[in-house]
């Protein structure tokens, strides 16, 4: 009998790991033919300059207490898109927040990621529309290329408000995101309130995405021009390509600093790397700050090797102590500050969708630099030692994310 079970263990087995390689290789087959036909290619969207009232937050209570106020006091129309939504009580006031404008009258349209969204239960999105909201997923996997489409993801995060009011950053929904998670504890990110001329941009993308995905054109309402003190610029990224030229561009234009705050350190993008390697010749310096300790698997491990060639140009990497930081932040020069929705790793880079906030206020950054500067002395160093004494165990899972780390 005992004989009989490994027997068919062992055929499982094999009939595992058969499928696995069958894949793999249509996986690779799949991608290659639309990096050819260049199928998901698409140019970045450069906004214009625009003047905007802009607060950040931090923390995710702070931010979902202003988030559903506006929501609440909305009077016409509330556009939502984040990345991904849980399952938790958060979660469930946030949609009962959009069912109850809905009813209300308001114009309510609401999308997430195929694949973020992979929580959202069916009767969650069937409440949801029988409310009358306007629901939607973003990037479903699509034939005749389901891998390439799969790893395509729509990871902005957009709000509007009555066109008054917009939002961008780094949070998603769910308990996780106001540090109510046992496991992962503190949460720190950064997020932007955008109030004036710039949430026009914020609708004008939220409705491309919508078109894009369902083929339905969105009014386009006549979003506030009201002026607002700070100077900024948004770009939607399509292709990791011009993600990585324009980040080059401003990391060459650096003359003393470049901080870069980011939850994974995947830096595998030439382009990028090249420029902040050329700052370091400059004597520029340069400050990593990422979080060793993580939501997503693998992701530190996957950091080792570009923390070893960072230290050896002289780069400085930092790990958050505190719990989990997962803003998306640049600093150059006290003169340029991104504040955004792009990892440091393979999927921003060339996977997925994304958008940013470029800001050139001087007054604004000089309020912002505190913030960073804190987070910066809630981390620890990181030293050679710490990355090239590992135990057996971390050296494996270290092998096993270099093979995956493109998808990371």
């Amino acid at each position: 009998m005992l004989k009989k079970i490994l027997k068919i263990l062992q055929v499982l087995l094999i009939v595992f790991i058969g499928a696995c390689y069958v894949l793999l290789v249509w996986g690779k087959i799949d991608r290659t033919a639309a990096e050819k036909r260049m199928v998901f290619d698409q140019q970045p969207i450069h906004y214009p300059i625009r003047q905007s009232h802009i607060t950040m937050y931090t923390d995710g209570k702070q931010l979902n207490n202003q988030l559903f106020s506006d929501i609440r006091k909305a009077k016409h129309y509330v556009h939502i898109n984040f990345f991904s939504i849980a399952d938790d009580k958060v979660s469930h006031q946030f949609l009962d927040l959009l069912r109850q404008k809905s009813q209300e009258g308001i114009e309510v349209y609401y999308a997430v990621d195929r694949l973020g969204g992979i929580l959202l239960k069916k009767r969650e999105r069937e409440l949801l529309v029988k409310a009358g909201v306007h629901f939607t997923y973003y990037n479903k996997p699509a034939f005749p290329y389901l891998f390439a489409s799969l790893d395509r993801r729509n990871h902005r995060r957009i709000s509007i408000i009555d066109g008054r009011i917009g939002y961008i950053g780094g949070f998603n929904i769910g308990k996780k995101y106001l540090g109510e998670k046992v496991k992962l504890g503190h949460w720190r990110d950064y997020h932007l309130q955008i109030r004036g001329e710039g949430v026009q941009d914020l609708e004008h993308q939220f409705v491309l995405d919508w078109k894009k995905n369902t083929e339905q054109q969105i009014p386009l309402h006549s979003a506030t021009k009201e002026k607002g003190a700070t100077s900024h610029r948004f770009t939607a990224y399509y292709s990791g390509e011009k993600l990585g030229q324009d980040y080059a561009m401003l990391f060459h234009q650096a003359k003393e600093s470049i901080i870069i705050v980011t939850p994974y350190f995947i830096l595998n993008d030439r382009t990028i790397w090249n420029s902040l390697v050329d700052a370091r010749k400059r004597g520029v310096r340069v400050e990593i700050l990422f979080s060793p300790h993580s939501d997503a698997l693998l992701v530190k491990e996957a950091s080792y090797p570009y923390i070893r060639k960072a230290l050896k140009q002289g780069i400085e990497v930092y790990g958050y102590k505190k719990g989990v930081i997962h803003g998306k932040v640049f600093l150059i020069d006290k003169n340029v500050l991104m504040v955004g929705t792009v990892n440091f790793d393979s999927r921003s880079f060339h996977l997925n969708e994304e958008m940013n906030c470029y800001i050139h206020d001087p007054v604004f950054i000089s309020k912002i630099m505190p913030v960073i500067n804190e987070d910066i002395r809630n981390s620890k160093r990181v030293t050679s030692t710490d990355v090239n004494h590992l135990s057996i165990k971390e050296k494996l899972k270290e092998k096993f994310a270099k093979m995956i780390e493109y998808y990371l």
